[in-house]
């Protein structure tokens, strides 16, 4: 492919920390170049503000516990919102002790710790790292250097991962992936050749995936799928068993840990299977997102979704697969199966009203850099390498440029719900968070004017009762707030807000 890259060695990623050290300085040139392209490609991240969408419960919100390094304790013995108990889903420690650790440099910079500066630098590098560390298990996997760097730049320009870089709740995927990657290169080292540092460092890797996201329990089924259809000949019964009994102890622990941070009555963060049948049609969300990124959503609803994207990716896979079918099916199969078991979580979620946004697919789309390996038309010909060349980074200056402007919807809040409700004109939660937005800003008339669409599309939509209420109470039309705030208590019971408003409303009144 290129000359100068011939001359390095394969990246061997090493036995343990200190071999992937060495390897990653003998083969400095191509891991150099994918930080610096991703850095420049994203570095316009940098200066965004919040979304008002997540970014603003998990930092601005919580700041007074990030910027006290001394509530790490906290960040372990809670749900990653702080929630109430009833309402404690998700155990992702290791995402807020990230955040803390940003909250540190902002108190240092800015005396508030209220700078999004950092939040965005640390996803970029996390990105970066993530690329990196798939470039080194792509070298191990497809064995072919040149591909695997090819395949690398794909996973680091593509525009279906680029929430994951610009808005700053999607670092939980791409920290995620540094673990899982990271974990995955180590289980590899450790059947090539096992050695008790190596089982060591493979289970502290895993413990960090599961402290950072519940999907990466798929993890164990990932290796036992390698096993089956790659590595049988590698690993020995032995092997097997430590590697099986270590992953059941660490999914133990975390099981233990959530359930003293969260107690008996959290609630549960599975669904049940109905939620598949109801969630399937996303496939061919993801599928055109994936294939064909060419009508990317922020905020993608299945009720707005155009599904033509997915089919004629799906179909022109297909036909990828007729005229040129790969030539290690095993691979493919495994490449198959690492997508499904890290994006079957998505499917059994109960909310769908804002499931399926693309940064989760950030650890299955390295399962579709493997499929994509697998072809003969993907990989480097002997011949003509400059037409080669010249259709590989046409397609990647193509992914760049719609990665910019994608990332460009994240920039802050009104750019990102205004291009939500664009996207997505019947998702309640987008027409009533545009409604908030024009809330902050003082606008009230088309504050309550998005409130009203969302009720029209969701008449029990949380929330936007007690919103308009507000408005009401604060134009002092105390029947018609009063009448939202018993509305909005009848739809949601308990809700503390709605429940303070109408007794502040009483009080004044009286």
């Amino acid at each position: 492919m290129i000359d100068w890259f011939k001359k390095y060695r394969q990246p061997r990623c090493g036995s343990f920390l200190s071999g992937w050290l060495a390897s990653l300085w003998r083969s400095g040139r191509p891991y150099f170049l994918l930080a610096a392209i991703g850095f420049l490609l994203y570095s316009q991240t940098l200066f965004f503000s919040y979304t008002y969408f997540d970014d603003q419960s998990l930092t601005l919100d919580k700041q007074e516990i990030l910027v006290d390094i001394k509530n790490v304790g906290r960040i372990f013995s809670d749900d990653v919102f702080f929630a109430p108990p009833l309402q404690k889903y998700y155990y992702r420690p290791l995402l807020n002790l990230s955040f803390m650790a940003d909250a540190q440099l902002g108190l240092w910079d800015s005396g508030d710790g209220t700078l999004s500066f950092y939040f965005h630098l640390s996803n970029i590098l996390l990105h970066l790292l993530a690329v990196l560390l798939a470039y080194c298990l792509l070298t191990k996997l497809v064995r072919q250097r040149n591909l695997a760097f090819i395949l690398s730049l794909v996973y680091l320009v593509h525009p279906v991962l680029a929430p994951a870089v610009s808005w700053i709740p999607g670092r939980n995927d791409s920290l995620l992936a540094v673990f899982i990657f990271g974990a995955f290169i180590v289980f590899l080292n450790f059947l090539e050749r096992p050695r008790l540092r190596t089982y060591l460092f493979f289970l502290g890797l895993f413990f960090g995936a599961m402290l950072t996201k519940e999907s990466a329990i798929g993890l164990p089924l990932v290796m036992a799928a390698y096993i089956w259809l790659i590595g049988s000949g590698k690993a020995k019964d032995a092997d097997k068993q430590v590697l099986v009994a270590g992953s059941i102890s660490i999914i133990f622990i975390w099981l233990l840990m959530r359930s003293l941070a969260f107690g008996s009555g959290a609630a549960s963060s599975l669904a049940t299977i109905s939620n598949i049948w109801h969630n399937f049609p996303a496939v061919l969300i993801f599928a055109g997102q994936i294939i064909l990124p060419f009508n990317l959503s922020v905020f993608p609803t299945l009720a707005d979704a155009r599904y033509v994207w997915g089919i004629l990716g799906l179909l022109g896979l297909a036909l990828a697969i007729l005229f040129s079918p790969p030539k290690r099916w095993n691979y493919f199969w495994f490449g198959l199966i690492w997508i499904i078991v890290f994006t079957s979580p998505i499917f059994l979620s109960p909310d769908s009203s804002s499931g399926f946004l693309s940064h989760r697919l950030y650890l299955s789309f390295f399962g579709f850099l493997l499929i994509l390996g697998e072809f003969n038309w993907i990989k480097e010909p002997a011949q003509r390498r400059w037409l080669y060349l010249l259709i590989i980074s046409g397609i990647l200056a193509i992914l760049s440029v719609l990665t910019i402007y994608h990332s460009r919807s994240f920039h802050d809040k009104m750019s990102f719900w205004t291009t939500a409700v664009k996207d997505s004109p019947h998702a309640p939660m987008a027409l009533k968070n545009m409604g908030v937005m024009y809330y902050l800003d003082g606008n009230l008339e088309e504050a309550e004017k998005y409130y009203r669409l969302a009720l029209q599309n969701n008449p029990q939509e949380p929330m936007a009762h007690n919103n308009l209420g507000v408005i009401y109470l604060n134009q002092k039309k105390y029947e018609a707030a009063e009448s939202e705030f018993i509305q909005e208590l009848k739809i949601n019971p308990g809700y503390e807000r709605a429940i303070s408003n109408l007794n502040f409303l009483k009080s004044r009144v009286n």
